[in-house]
């Protein structure tokens, strides 16, 4: 009982020594802080604009406590960058204590000013801490970037008491490639009027953000381009974090009126939607369409992808083009709704979505990449002008059943004309060289499916000669394109899909 008596004194005495000595202030100038990274990087930040919010810890791995005289940034209050130092924000920061073994976060943001470089530039700060004589510091680098911002002047006001957000471009706008275009609310381009993107520019959209081309309008983006000269739309946000999540943004939405609508050398990503196609109202179809109005969009050599809804919705309008991409879509890859007229030829749609990262991750898709629906209200709004036709396509994904028809006779031929020739698709529903299918391949199992690169990483080019898209396609007929997306030239008969399998 004596021997445990002294072996339970022996054990508080060196608890309260080794106490003792944390509490203790460590004087020494060989005492150093470490740093959970040895820098903070902030990917392009446009000027005027915020960024995201980056943290780093500083430890005190010496068995005593320390006393941080001073915390502060080199360029002090004329930094670009600022501070929140243990829940309080600043640039400079005095006599802040660390327990031994123990640490405390700073968190990061900047904002860069504007300036006269049309190129991007690099901004550099450092956070200097004195401790006991003895400074460290520790690096901040922002890539800064000026830009064209099109910032919302007015507003539309719903009868739920939400509000739409916009500024009206001038009319006949061009929109130049010199320095990107960053969009708060939705740049509008009113009736009548044309917006022109240049080949090659960046469009930067903030969330909700998107373009819309009101009624009689129209938008002609990336003419004269080429797979080194794509005109890119794509969230605000750079910082690679945020490179594939899906939904930043809402939509590119075109109405009805014109037929000069074209998207040509595009990559369209990481919206809602991609491209709307569809009628202004608000509140309905039947009062405010008027089904003679014209209302097409070309659309040629561009990829839509990872759009958290679809990638590319029309409501009652004639969509035509080529040589796209639209993959990874969180429900549809295309859903037309209301009828219309839609073709499409050498193009890739696969969807093998798998968001696992992000808000989706809990809601796998369970709907189909290809939704067809032609009426409103259970009314047509005009049989005879409905028609769907693909061409020399690949329509693929990671469900069994890719296909929903949804028609008013509840039967596909009440959609007016349908037609698949010569194109390779995964469905349960239809069945090879039978109308609509004319010369098809059907994927139902995986012996004969795609074997794209790699999907995951939206490369969707096919390299294997075996696969059932070499050299399925008719090379006569509509929508012919001699060259693929890559403007690699197709010869002989032409591979599925909108890439020339080498």
């Amino acid at each position: 009982m004596k021997k445990l008596f002294y072996i339970a004194a022996l054990t508080l005495f060196f608890s309260f020594f080794i106490s003792c000595k944390k509490d203790k202030v460590i004087t020494n100038s060989s005492a150093k802080l470490s740093f959970s990274q040895d820098s903070v990087l902030f990917d392009t930040v446009f000027t005027h604009i915020g960024s995201t919010t980056k943290l780093f810890r500083v430890h005190n791995r010496n068995n005593g406590k320390v006393n941080i005289s001073s915390i502060r940034l080199a360029r002090g209050d004329a930094s670009f960058y600022r501070l929140n130092v243990d829940g309080v924000p600043g640039k400079s920061f005095s006599n802040i204590e660390i327990a031994a073994q123990d640490s405390m976060y700073i968190f990061v943001e900047v904002t860069i000013d504007p300036n006269n470089q049309l190129n991007p530039f690099i901004y550099r700060d450092s956070i200097l801490f004195d401790l006991n004589g003895s400074e460290q510091h520790f690096d901040l680098i922002a890539f800064g970037q000026n830009a064209y911002y099109h910032m919302p002047n007015q507003k539309i006001i719903f009868s739920n008491s939400s509000a739409l957000y916009y500024e009206v471009e001038p009319c006949s706008a061009t929109w130049k490639n010199d320095k990107p275009h960053l969009i708060y609310g939705y740049a509008v381009v009113d009736s009548a009027c044309t917006l022109t993107i240049q080949a090659g520019a960046k469009i930067y959209l903030h969330s909700s953000a998107g373009i819309w081309v009101y009624r009689y309008g129209s938008i002609n983006v990336g003419v004269g381009g080429s797979p080194t000269n794509l005109v890119t739309f794509q969230g605000d946000r750079l910082e690679q974090e945020y490179k594939d999540v899906p939904g930043q943004w809402d939509r590119i939405w075109i109405n009805e009126g014109s037929v000069n609508n074209i998207i040509n050398y595009a990559v369209i990503k990481n919206g809602y939607i991609g491209v709307h196609a569809g009628y202004s109202a608000f509140d309905g179809v039947g009062n405010t369409v008027n089904v003679n109005d014209p209302k097409k969009l070309t659309l040629t050599n561009t990829i839509i992808q990872n759009c958290s809804y679809a990638g590319i919705l029309g409501h009652f309008f004639n969509i035509s083009g080529g040589n796209n991409v639209v993959v990874n879509c969180g429900q549809h890859l295309c859903r037309f709704e209301f009828g219309g007229s839609y073709s499409f030829f050498q193009s890739t749609f696969a969807n093998y979505w798998n968001q696992t990262n992000n808000s989706q991750a809990s809601n796998a898709r369970t709907t189909p990449s290809f939704y067809f629906g032609d009426y409103e209200n259970n009314t047509q709004l005009s049989k005879l002008t409905d028609s769907l036709f693909f061409g020399n396509c690949i329509m693929d994904g990671s469900m069994a059943e890719e296909f929903q028809f949804d028609t008013i006779a509840a039967a596909i031929p009440a959609f007016g004309l349908l037609k698949f020739d010569h194109c390779s698709f995964k469905t349960g529903s239809l069945q090879s060289n039978r109308p609509p299918t004319y010369s098809c391949e059907i994927i139902t199992s995986s012996a004969n499916q795609m074997i794209f690169n790699n999907p995951g990483t939206y490369d969707f080019k096919i390299t294997n000669r075996t696969s059932a898209a070499y050299q399925w396609g008719s090379s006569s007929g509509e929508g012919i394109y001699t060259l693929d997306i890559s403007q690699t030239p197709r010869s002989g008969t032409p591979d599925l899909g909108a890439y020339v399998i080498p």
